[in-house]
């Protein structure tokens, strides 16, 4: 069953890569749901094996090197697995990046539906955060956060 799942997920993603993820969707609500949960079911077991952080690319599942990670308001507060079906689908509709991230203080695991921007656009990726209610943002090459 997990290879069938993994298979399902690969012909979906290469669908998605040569047309758009919007056009990933479907008027079938249980298709779309299925398609969702099973992206989601893999983001979850590659956060198990990240407990740090990352940022993944949906389309590829690879893991971006550069880049400025900003998190969307709209999945803020998503802890857990059940929570993750609806960053996925955000971020499928948007830029189809997920990020996720552990908090020490309140032992939370955080995952986003995240924007990314090219590194030369740090002002832009700030103020998106600000508009997006983030405390800061993340770039990736050099694993630093920048306070907002």
């Amino acid at each position: 069953m997990e290879t069938l799942k993994k298979w399902l997920l690969f012909v979906i993603l290469s669908v998605c890569m040569t047309t758009s993820f919007a056009s990933c969707s479907s008027d079938d609500d249980d298709i779309t749901d299925e398609i969702v949960s099973a992206i989601a079911d893999q983001v979850w077991e590659y956060a198990q094996s990240h407990p740090d952080g990352f940022t993944l690319e949906l389309s590829t599942f690879k893991a971006p090197k550069v880049g400025v990670a900003v998190s969307y308001a709209a999945t803020q507060d998503s802890h857990s697995r059940d929570q993750l079906d609806f960053v996925v689908r955000h971020a499928l509709e948007h830029d189809g990046y997920v990020g996720g991230w552990y908090n020490n203080e309140n032992g939370l695991y955080y995952f986003d539906s995240t924007r990314l921007f090219p590194e030369d656009e740090l002002e832009d990726a700030i103020q998106f955060g600000k508009e997006n209610g983030q405390h800061s943002v993340f770039i990736l090459s050099s694993s630093t956060d920048v306070p907002i």
